[in-house]
């Protein structure tokens, strides 16, 4: 029957399903809420649900609140309950029925107006926690068709059937067929030769319910419908199979559960239909507002991204992606039914700080019968700078990123998504971020024209040199290496500054860099135009010398930052070795860049020949050392501002000859400098490098030659050098010249230039070489020489005095001139020299190092000279050797030099310790640094290997007290104990002038040593040859120094005791707290102590005394009482530096320190109260080992120990070691035991930590096998 023929009807009928169902309605609702209530309850929502109207999605209920039956009227605004199967099969049969009359007699006021889901304006979170498919979209979905059609669909193996589909604005819908499409959408068809039929009011079965749903359970959604904005990705499945198919992707949030819609087309203008409107439909601003990710997922990808430090929250992207499989591995499959086989991966890709993250999806909470994506099992991380290739398509969501590290093959992500337009953007914008000054891409860009209209402008350098902080960690977190280990300076003070200077590792147990930190640095450099110059000097580069990259060349540079193509072909580019390519890069692509020092970074060999080959017997390639073969071509071509070379201390091969002479011989390269000391040089080189460097005479500053093995004519070298016109630096230290008495050089050579350094070190100057270096110094074209080095150069008194009046204008008018006259034998003619520096003719600089004086009187010559003179401000008189320890006279004068002379700044009086050279002073000049009190112009004090001790120190300490100048004090190496340094301290509380003073480290680690050798030696003295007993055994020779060590039980409750009453201060750091292991020699400070009474003993001595011997913990409250002494004494040293610094610089500061009277020693003893507790205090041994035993040392002879060997070194007796006491060997620096009351009195301010901030306790070398 027609509906025009029976409208009467049709209008009774859907007003009386109207009215029957108003209570089972009612009914359905509340079982709605119970079954939410259950769902909640399992665990399939994690927040309570909020029910939204269905007209009105802006207003919101709990789902707890009670719903009541509307009016009449209001019918149509009931919530319509949900078309899952599982629900409706326990619904009254009445609802299906009016629910049917509903839609039908309605559907033409929902055509036009279409109900949508409510939208959240943010992408972070869900648009409401209840808002799912048994919302608003699942009942009602957008009647607004888009395309429909018969479409084949699968989801897995043997799963495939016709249906047909509907996408409307909001989801895609599956019917069984068209016509069950058309009885719900007006503008779909029925199939010809069918007309509508019209039920009427009866009670749909299980069956009828499944197509109403048009339900596939095949497909993974369970309402026979998608929800676009559930999408993923839309994109091809390209198999290489005759049939054309996309794959629809998408996730629910709430379960975390993926599923996938495949859809196969007969042919490909079809599929490209359905493929083109259903992605721009999923692609529309409103769905993607609405697109949202879960909470627990947002949480999850943060702890992953903070697990790998590259979380921060404010520049951290996530987006929703499914990893699929590339068409190269799908390629082969045999038939059509194997396409579920291609298993996309719906995931979350991370775009953190300085990594792309590829993120699993959150585990579901329960597990679902229906079919659905697996879940990703791995979790991968790839630097954002290792990115290689990007690629993005523009007809579906699908794109490609390709991550390559260095020395290894590419890995490409297959990828799709919604968002891919957004991830090239922000992809591209991080890597710009990253490495912003980089002049062009480094990698592989291919994108649709709309995403390349949306990428942001460059990024600007707004950090200080260019950002490389930042691209130098970038780059290293990309590759895999520690940025920390990376250590560089930036130097100012210095020529084509600033300079980029590459310090070794900071990892001490690594020497080198590996390649792969090298690849990291080098790169990092790149596009860097704030450095005027950059130094590897002492860095191995041999580890890319030779090294190729086989796997890409997208690094390999090509043209220089502006653009401008490097003269050099494809072949000759892409073959070099890793260092070649880098260093080339380097000089290319800054144009500021001037000056590169590689002084002793690669070691070269000589290529093996037919004639020479190697240890192997194999013929090696002369590769060269990889820095000429990268610089000078780009020299040649003048595509590098780089013009000077340091290549010192590098072997050159023929291979380097032939491209340092190929490019030296060209005018235009415009070289002002190749540094080529100690590079192996021989007479044909060396003359044919000085006939090339012809063509450089306008533009050539330097010349270092100094080292090499040429041996030259000076006639023909003074010829050869004769025709640079602008040298202002001359290197020839260590020059071999053939015998003759003509100079080295000419004066008439000297004075065409107008030098500024001139090195002779080591090289024999005849008289005639003086005489035309005296004619140079007193003409007035040496006005502009600063340096002239003459040390090794084995001058006499004589030539030092010519040199001295000839450079010297004006008496006692300082010249600025260094002069280093080193290892001299000044004490030949030795008046001439000290008449000339009386008389005022020195320069303001001179170093007289490792000067040997046969007679100490001539020292004393020397001194006295330097006490009158009025023109020397810095002055070097280290490493002077005398015959023996100076005399009480010779300390005088040297006092008289400290106290009378005002003109000297900086003074230099520091010893040498080594195994073919001792010099040093003795102990009297501890009296003659009383001069210092009186100085005051002096600034810098160096006096290190002096073996000052303690009495040195206290002499320094009452220095400091008065003078009011010195700013630095470099006392370092002089065995001070720790009172020592406690006395230097103390004495700053007056002194608000210095501004440096070491910590002492060596008299810290004889602490550490010499704590252990003693305890080492009384525990071999209490068991000579046999195990003790654990309980008692008879007294005997040495019961004194057993009675000193028994009752160490109490060392904790002392240590408790005594910390109850200590006031609280700043947390100290730790130093050097495995300095307990060093082999440091123990030295006479540390055995000074007077020996204890006799009486002292006998009063000691116990009846039932039991020889015991040091245990672990005994070690390791020595160590950790020393080391908090210590670290307070070095807490407070900062303070007070810090509080001069500010002084100095005019900051403000307070001047009282914080915490000061807490931190100061209130006794001369209190180190040795801490360490006599230890002695007497010790814990009971009856079940625990001792320390010092072995089965070795039980049945070894007392001299073989090494505490014997320390005690003899000391110039104890042997009779003595026995006797000698803890704190007798470990403070030599206390005169004398205090008594119990001041003990007592004194514990109250002493603070004992038992644990040091959960930093690891100092150990000893034993102690790893109590430790396990």
């Amino acid at each position: 029957m027609s509906r025009s023929s029976n409208e009467g009807s049709w209008g009774r009928r859907k007003s009386l399903f109207a009215l029957s169902t108003l209570t089972p309605m009612n009914n359905d609702a509340d079982a709605s809420v119970t079954r939410l209530k259950k769902q909640a309850r399992h665990g399939r929502s994690g927040s309570q649900r909020v029910l939204t109207d269905v007209y009105r999605p802006d207003l919101s209920r709990d789902s707890n609140e009670p719903q009541s039956a509307p009016p009449l009227s209001e019918s149509p605004k009931l919530p319509r309950p949900s078309l899952s199967m599982k629900g409706s099969m326990r619904r009254p049969p009445s609802v299906f029925g009016s629910l049917r009359s509903t839609i039908r007699g309605n559907s033409e006021e929902k055509m036009e107006e279409p109900v949508g889901e409510p939208l959240s304006s943010t992408s972070s979170t869900a648009p409401s926690v209840g808002y799912s498919d048994s919302g608003v979209e699942s009942i009602l979905p957008s009647k607004t068709v888009v395309l429909h059609g018969e479409v084949q669909t699968s989801a897995g193996m043997f799963r495939k059937k016709k249906e047909y589909l509907v996408l409307t604005e909001t989801h895609i819908l599956r019917y069984k067929s068209q016509g069950k499409a058309a009885d719900t959408f007006k503008v779909i068809p029925h199939p010809i030769g069918r007309t509508p039929t019209i039920k009427h009011g009866s009670v749909p079965s299980a069956g009828s319910q499944n197509d109403l749903q048009a339900l596939s359970e095949s497909s993974g959604d369970k309402d026979g419908r998608v929800p676009l904005r559930q999408v993923v990705a839309v994109h091809r499945l390209d198999d290489g199979k005759p049939y054309f198919a996309i794959e629809v992707c998408y996730l629910d949030e709430e379960s975390s559960q993926a599923s996938n819609l495949t859809l196969q087309f007969g042919n490909p203008e079809e599929r490209d239909v359905w493929l083109k409107n259903v992605h721009s439909t999923v692609r529309h601003p409103r769905l993607q507002r609405a697109s949202s990710i879960a909470t627990f997922n947002l949480e999850n990808a943060a702890r992953i991204v903070e697990r790998e430090n590259d979380y921060d929250p404010n520049n951290c992207s996530i987006y929703k992606v499914v990893q699929r499989q590339s068409a190269s591995r799908t390629a082969g499959r045999s038939s059509s039914d194997d396409l579920a086989k291609v298993a996309s991966t719906v995931g979350f890709l991370v775009i953190g700080v300085h990594k792309v993250h590829l993120i699993q999806l959150a585990k579901p909470i329960a597990r679902t019968s229906s079919p659905s994506l697996g879940l990703n099992t791995s979790q991968a991380s790839y630097g954002i700078l290792t990115l290689n290739a990007l690629k993005v398509s523009g007809g579906d969501d699908t794109f490609e990123l390709t991550f390559r590290q260095p020395l290894q093959r590419s890995r490409t992500l297959y990828l799709a998504s919604t968002t891919s337009h957004e991830i090239a953007v922000r992809l591209h914008a991080a890597e710009n971020f990253l490495r912003p000054e980089c002049g062009h891409r480094l990698f592989r860009f291919s994108a649709p024209a709309m995403v390349e209209d949306i990428l942001p402008p460059a990024v600007t350098a707004d950090e200080e040199n260019a950002c490389l902080d930042r691209t130098l960690t970038a780059y290293c977190v990309a590759y895999g290496v520690n940025p920390g280990n990376v250590r560089y300076t930036i130097n100012d003070q210095c020529e084509d500054a600033p300079r980029f200077e590459l310090l070794p590792p900071a990892d001490a147990r690594r020497v080198d860099y590996g390649p792969i930190e090298l690849l990291a640095i080098t790169r990092a450099l790149r596009y860097n135009e704030s450095f005027g110059s950059i130094t590897f000097a002492g860095i191995c580069l041999d580890s890319l010398n030779g090294l190729h990259d086989n796997y890409g060349q997208e690094y390999v540079c090509s043209r220089t930052k502006k653009g401008t193509p490097i003269r050099l072909t494809a072949d000759e580019l892409g073959r070099s070795c890793l260092l070649v390519q880098e260093i080339r890069a380097l000089a290319a692509t800054s144009k500021k860049l001037r000056r590169m020092d590689f002084s002793g970074c690669v070691t070269s060999k000589p290529a093996a020949t037919m004639d020479n080959p190697d240890e192997e017997g194999t013929i090696r390639k002369d590769i060269g050392c990889g820095v000429v073969e990268a610089l000078f071509p780009l020299s040649k071509h003048q595509t590098t501002n780089v013009d000077w070379v340091c290549l010192n201390r590098i072997q050159l091969t023929e291979t380097d000859l032939d491209y340092l002479v190929g490019a030296a011989v060209e005018k235009s390269c415009h070289l002002r400098a190749i540094e080529l000391n100690r590079c192996g040089l021989t007479d044909r080189s060396m003359g044919l490098i000085l006939d090339a460097l012809r063509a450089q005479d306008n533009t050539l500053e330097a010349i270092e030659i100094a080292g090499n093995n040429a041996r030259l004519n000076p006639s023909i070298f003074d010829g050869q050098l004769a025709v640079f016109g602008f040298i202002r630096k001359l290197n020839l230290s260590y020059f071999s010249r053939t015998s003759g008495s003509e100079p080295v050089l000419q004066a008439e050579t000297l004075l065409i230039w107008r030098l500024q350094e001139l090195r002779l070190s080591g090289t024999t100057l005849n008289e005639a070489s003086i005489e035309a270096i005296a004619t140079y110094l007193a003409h007035p074209q040496s006005s502009s020489l600063h340096e002239l080095y003459f040390d090794h150069a084995h001058l006499s008194g004589k030539d030092v005095a010519t040199l001295l009046h000839s450079m010297s204008r004006n008496p006692f008018e300082a010249r600025d001139l260094h002069l280093d006259i080193s290892q001299s034998h000044i004490t030949e003619d030795l008046l001439l020299v000290t008449q000339a520096i009386s008389n005022g003719l020195a320069p303001s600089h001179l170093s007289m190092r490792a000067v040997e004086y046969r007679e100490e009187a001539s020292f004393r010559k020397m001194l006295n000279a330097l006490t009158v003179n009025k023109t020397i401000r810095y002055l070097d008189l280290s490493h002077t050797a005398l015959p023996g320890d100076a005399s009480e006279e010779t300390c005088r004068a040297l006092e008289r030099l400290l106290a009378e002379n005002d003109t000297l700044l900086e003074l230099d009086l520091s010893g040498e310790e080594s195994r073919l050279a001792i010099s040093r002073f003795g102990s009297g000049i501890n009296h003659a640094l009383s001069g210092l009190k009186h100085n005051k112009t002096m600034q810098c004090f160096r006096i290190e290997r002096q073996k000052l001790g303690l009495q040195g120190a206290s002499t320094l300490a009452e220095v400091l007290k008065e003078n009011k100048t010195l700013r630095e004090l470099h006392c370092d190496n002089n065995e001070i104990p720790l009172h020592g340094l406690t006395d230097l301290v103390n004495s700053l509380i007056e002194n608000t002038t210095l501004v440096h003073l070491p910590l002492m480290a060596d008299g810290r680690k004889m602490a550490f040593k010499s704590a252990e050798m003693t305890m080492k030696s009384m525990s071999d003295v209490d068991s000579p040859a046999a195990p003790r007993s654990p309980l008692y055994s008879t007294p005997s020779a040495h019961d004194g120094t057993s009675a000193m060590k028994r009752g160490f039980a109490n060392v904790r409750r002392t240590a408790r005791s005594a910390s109850a009453y200590a006031p609280s201060f700043p947390a100290l750091p730790s130093q050097n707290r495995s300095t307990s292991s060093s082999h440091a020699k123990p030295s006479s400070p540390y055995s000074t102590t007077s020996q204890p009474s006799p009486r002292t003993r006998q009063t000691s001595q116990s009846p039932l005394t039991a020889p015991v011997s040091f245990t672990t913990q005994d070690i390791q409250t020595t160590h950790r009482l020393l080391t908090e002494q210590w670290d307070r004494q070095c807490y407070r040293l900062a303070q007070y530096l810090d509080r001069n610094w500010c002084l100095l610089n005019g900051m403000p500061v307070q001047m009282q320190i914080e915490d000061e009277a807490y931190e100061r020693p209130s006794s001369v003893g209190s180190i040795g109260k801490m360490l006599e507790a230890v002695k007497y205090d010790t814990t009971p041994r009856n079940e625990k080992p001792l320390y010092f035993d072995s089965p070795q040392s039980v049945h070894a002879p007392a001299d073989a120990f090494e505490g014997k060997a320390v005690a003899r070194e000391l110039g104890v007796s042997e009779e003595m070691q026995g006797k000698m006491s803890f704190k007798q060997f470990i403070l030599e620096s206390e005169p004398g035991t205090p008594d119990e009351d001041e003990v007592a009195g004194g514990m109250r301010q002493l603070r004992v930590a038992t644990g040091l901030g959960g930093l690891e306790e100092p150990g000893t070398p034993t102690q790893a096998g109590f430790k396990g």
